[in-house]
């Protein structure tokens, strides 16, 4: 476990292309999709937070703090990140902030325990970047990314001053690497947009 590494589930989008259907409460089996990644992540991180616009009590029945977007309009992803730095604006912790769809349901806790060791490598910390996005199978993913609260004050500037803010565009604001990792199978980090992903997830896990 990193003390200094917080969760952030992701789970405020509006799931348009899945019928507006809570991707959360998809189920692999008997679980749903968030108790996956919440299986899989929990002891890694020192915090689990979910980000959530709606169902907010059945998502507090998991025992997790539940966060709703500080700045109202589904402004996306930063968003969600945003509002789980907020309490935390002040600290003076190096503290880290690791964002995960919800609707992403296998994951491989290796990918955090590679940012950290990339971290540690940084003893330094002025050598350190402000953000890491995830290079997955030389895929670009950055809602698998890790943000230092150091970037929450300029996060908090463009939110309230944008409808909504491109992730990329966010870290090459403020200074960002890539994080490069290799995927054991094609069902890590699969994401489900609409109800054919689904299905596809579910016949890749039943090959495996």
């Amino acid at each position: 476990m990193n003390k200094n590494l917080i969760l952030v589930i992701l789970t405020g989008g509006k799931s348009s292309r899945m019928n507006f259907q809570n991707k959360s409460f998809l189920k692999i089996g008997d679980k749903y999709f968030i108790e996956n990644i919440i299986q899989s992540l929990t002891k890694s991180v020192s915090k689990i937070i979910i980000n959530a616009n709606s169902d907010i009590d059945k998502y507090k029945s998991f025992n997790f703090e539940v966060i709703e977007d500080k700045i109202p309009g589904y402004k996306g992803p930063l968003a969600g990140l945003h509002s789980a730095m907020y309490d935390y604006q002040k600290t003076t912790d190096d503290l880290w902030f690791a964002i995960f769809p919800t609707d992403a349901p296998v994951v491989n806790k290796e990918l955090l325990n590679s940012f950290i060791k990339c971290l540690n490598s940084q003893h330094h910390k002025k050598d350190r970047k402000l953000a890491y996005i995830s290079k997955i199978d030389n895929s670009i993913e950055p809602m698998f990314s890790f943000w230092s609260i150091k970037s929450f004050s300029h996060l908090d500037k463009i939110l309230r001053v944008n409808q909504g803010y491109k992730i990329m565009k966010f870290a090459q604001e403020i200074g960002f690497n890539f994080l490069n990792f290799k995927k054991k199978c094609e069902q890590e980090f699969f994401n489900v947009n609409d109800q054919k992903d689904y299905e596809r997830l579910l016949n890749l896990l039943k090959m495996n």
